[in-house]
């Protein structure tokens, strides 16, 4: 999806150039990489389905080795250690970016509603994939709730970081 590919642009032009403070300035621009490369890997994703072609490979194995009928206890600790993981990164962002949250606060917002989709996306368990697919009528045009879900997150990060880079202009 587009907005994924902008806001790497994005991101990455904010880690490079953005008129960061010396003090901050190591913390704040591995940030943006980071951010940069983990929406590169989003735009990838959205290119070639990577996760419908790894729930495949994981159906076939748990088929070959007997355990298919468990796999919603395997979903689960998927899902527990893919939330832990990005809680973890959270707090961990939080350390890194502290003293900078003027700047900091809404990109990390964004990547937290970026990560909350993935895990939702995750999950992908029947009731949910229906929610995520169902359609709200709008100004003449119907919207799911999957894009309502998706596009706040990258948006937020690309303001964030065409922000940045304006201040930049006027130093």
């Amino acid at each position: 999806m587009l907005i994924y590919a902008l806001s790497a642009l994005v991101a990455g032009w904010v880690a490079i150039a953005a008129p960061f403070p010396r003090r901050s300035r190591h913390r704040e621009r591995f940030f943006w990489t980071l951010l940069a490369i983990g929406l590169v890997l989003l735009t990838i994703n959205k290119q070639l389905d990577l996760q419908s072609f790894m729930t495949a490979i994981a159906r076939c194995i748990a088929l070959a080795e007997g355990w298919y009928d468990q796999r919603r206890t395997m979903q689960s600790v998927f899902i527990l250690v893919f939330a832990l993981t990005g809680f973890l990164l959270g707090l961990y962002f939080l350390w890194l970016l502290r003293g900078t949250m003027k700047r900091s606060a809404l990109p990390l917002f964004g990547a937290v509603l970026v990560i909350c989709f993935v895990l939702i996306r995750a999950v992908s368990f029947h009731a949910i994939d229906k929610l995520i697919h169902l359609t709200l009528p709008s100004w003449g045009s119907a919207v799911s709730v999957n894009f309502l879900l998706e596009i706040p997150g990258p948006l937020i990060i690309l303001a964030s970081g065409l922000w940045l880079l304006k201040r930049r202009n006027r130093a």
